[in-house]
């Protein structure tokens, strides 16, 4: 069941004064996030810009199974498929980073409330009024440089075999929409033949219009005839890394863009390699649209997805108890209808999220979501303080849901 909280929560992202003004709020708040997004869009590009005119021909007519075009494409996607992941995997590493900070100044804010004087604090920290204990959900989560860890830590490693699978995911989904979009053009050509066969109108064009579309001036620039599958030949090279209906998008575009060439008596072939020129251009700003959607919501996915862990951690080892809950966070301005109830809902850590057209354990509710999420913890007790201040038996605080953390010694903590 979703407890619901009296005040609803909102973050501002910004990096610098006014530049959180609509429509340029971003769903991530660091220069360094945004470079990282910057790489994963440039990874999913690279990586479908790679992808040779050849293979849909073979699909198209027939000389390659699906099965087969998709494994061949995604050996092709290897050095892609890495290079998003190391991006992916330098988000998480700093959303863990974010997320320790957030559950060590929550849990601050109980043992401050419950008259403790232990803090919580970063290995980095320094507070002498206080009794410090030295919490980092992870034994890398401090300084160490993201690109190392991802070389050095096992493939096992939480946060990277998180990156891989996700960057995987992304380049098998474009595999997908890759046939996906051989198919709809199949029958976008299919249905044109038909039209042209028989002069009848489609999709509320006159026979004289019909006439003067792209399958016609095909025909005409042919010496024989052609079928669904040459238009479609024609069309899906420019479809590539694109949704099914952003494919259609190109289709009429690149059929409106030759009709009114042909209404300038311009000659059949020429009209044609214009209107590949213009199909190339469009498809790739639609290309660029989506890789930029996708890395964005990526980030803050990865952002979001590094942040329950940091909560699961800190639950694992015992500074916080079952009963923890985390809270879905909106953006302070421009929230989508899709979010807006969504603000204030908590739910138990190892629990998912309903947002009506969807769910899962955190945001993002859709693309490009900006939302996020945070821990709100209640400690009962506060922890108790153990210890002689010998090398034997160093002071300790017992919190009462099982972690024992030893103070710490200047900046470091006593071993």
């Amino acid at each position: 069941m979703i407890m619901r909280s009296n005040k609803v929560p909102v973050r501002w992202a910004q990096k610098s004064r006014l530049d959180n003004q609509l429509p340029r709020f971003r769903p991530t708040d660091s220069d360094y996030l945004d470079k990282q997004e910057r790489k994963i869009s440039d990874a999913l590009i690279d990586g479908i810009e790679q992808i040779p005119k050849s293979i849909s021909r073979e699909i198209i007519f027939g000389n390659l199974n699906e099965t087969t075009a998709k494994m061949n494409l995604m050996e092709l996607f290897i050095p892609e498929i890495e290079r998003a992941a190391k991006a992916i995997f330098a988000v998480y590493v700093e959303g863990v980073r974010d997320g320790a900070k957030e559950v060590r100044n929550d849990l601050n804010d109980e043992l401050k409330r419950l008259r403790s004087n232990a803090r919580l604090r970063s290995v980095d920290d320094v507070d002498k009024a206080f009794d410090l204990l030295i919490w980092e959900p992870f034994d890398w989560s401090a300084t160490v440089d993201p690109l190392d860890l991802f070389n050095a830590q096992p493939d096992n490693m939480a946060g990277k075999a998180y990156a891989r699978t996700r960057a995987t995911d992304l380049f098998s989904s474009i595999s997908d929409d890759v046939q996906a979009n051989i198919a709809t053009m199949i029958s976008e050509g299919f249905t044109a033949q038909q039209a042209f066969s028989t002069g009848r109108q489609v999709t509320g064009l006159t026979t004289q219009q019909t006439a003067r579309r792209l399958f016609d001036i095909l025909q005409q620039a042919s010496p024989v005839p052609i079928t669904g599958a040459d238009y479609a030949n024609q069309i899906v090279p420019h479809t590539n890394g694109l949704f099914p209906r952003w494919a259609k998008a190109v289709d009429r575009s690149m059929n409106a863009y030759a009709h009114r060439l042909a209404e300038q008596g311009i000659d059949p072939k020429e009209i044609i390699r214009r209107t590949d020129n213009h199909g190339q251009r469009y498809g790739n700003k639609l290309r660029r649209a989506r890789a930029r959607m996708i890395a964005r919501t990526e980030t803050i996915a990865a952002r979001n997805q590094a942040k329950l862990d940091t909560m699961l951690r800190a639950q694992q080892m015992g500074l916080v108890g079952p009963a923890t809950v985390k809270q879905w966070v909106i953006g302070p301005t421009d929230v989508c209808e899709i979010c807006v109830p969504m603000g204030g809902e908590t739910m138990p850590l190892g629990m998912s999220f309903d947002w009506g057209t969807g769910g899962g354990d955190y945001p993002p509710a859709h693309p490009s979501c900006r939302c996020t999420i945070q821990m709100v913890p209640n400690l009962d007790k506060a922890p108790t303080q153990q210890g002689a201040g010998t090398l034997e038996d160093p002071f300790r605080y017992q919190f009462h849901d099982g972690a024992t953390i030893t103070m710490a010694s200047g900046n470091l903590p006593i071993t």
